[in-house]
């Protein structure tokens, strides 16, 4: 019973090979070129090869290139909708709460975003890379709570990468997709989240097909 209770809590939480090159059209609407950046790779490579197929297959081609479009606005995505997972147990198709999402202050591979959804609010500066209209952004964040079980508090250290994508519309973001893949775990709960390997993902869509425009 103890088990199933902090898995159950830690659900919540987390409920929520590319090599690139990238740059945007800055105010002037000239091209400033930065470095290559491999974090992206870094994400990626922590999920099992003989799983990587399954994966691109649930979640897409990510877009790539050194010239995203202008992502710069605020979205809602609603239904969230959980699509893909390789954590044995975690149904598919549920709706979730909304995510809301603001981008502001795009240059070179460099974005600021703006996140709230059911158990995290998140501001930082992430990169972004893409072509045409299709876009990636990627981050990998540190998460640390406790989770807590009677009068015995557990404590966890969470490495989690992020990967959003879609294509820019004139109403929003189409085909948006939200992938989040756990890269490292600590913790001492004695094995009570070790269904939880790394590697692990969880894939999301917008279930009626964009993330649209919406201010908050």
């Amino acid at each position: 019973m103890k088990k199933k209770s902090i898995i159950m809590g830690l659900s919540l939480l987390l409920a929520g090979g590319l090599a690139l090159s990238s740059c945007t059209e800055n105010e002037e609407n000239t091209i400033v070129p930065i470095g290559t950046e491999y974090y992206i790779d870094d994400i990626l490579s922590v999920i099992p090869d003989s799983l990587e197929t399954r994966f691109l297959a649930e979640f897409g081609n990510i877009p790539e290139g050194p010239v995203p479009p202008k992502i710069e606005d605020s979205y809602k995505v609603n239904p969230k909708q959980r699509v893909g997972s390789n954590v044995a147990g975690w149904p598919l198709h549920p709706i979730e709460e909304d995510l809301l999402m603001r981008f502001s202050t795009q240059h070179n591979e460099l974005i600021t975003l703006t996140l709230k959804e059911a158990t995290e609010n998140f501001t930082d500066t992430v990169f972004v890379c893409g072509n045409g209209n299709g876009f990636a952004v990627y981050f990998i964040e540190n998460l640390e709570y406790d989770l807590a079980l009677d009068t015995v508090s557990y404590h966890v250290n969470m490495k989690r990468g992020v990967i959003m994508k879609g294509k820019m519309a004139a109403d929003g973001i189409a085909d948006f997709r939200y992938a989040t893949i756990i890269m490292e775990t600590s913790d001492n709960s004695h094995g009570l989240i070790e269904q939880y390997p790394n590697g692990s993902y969880f894939i999301y869509k917008d279930g009626d097909g964009k993330a649209e425009n919406f201010d908050w």
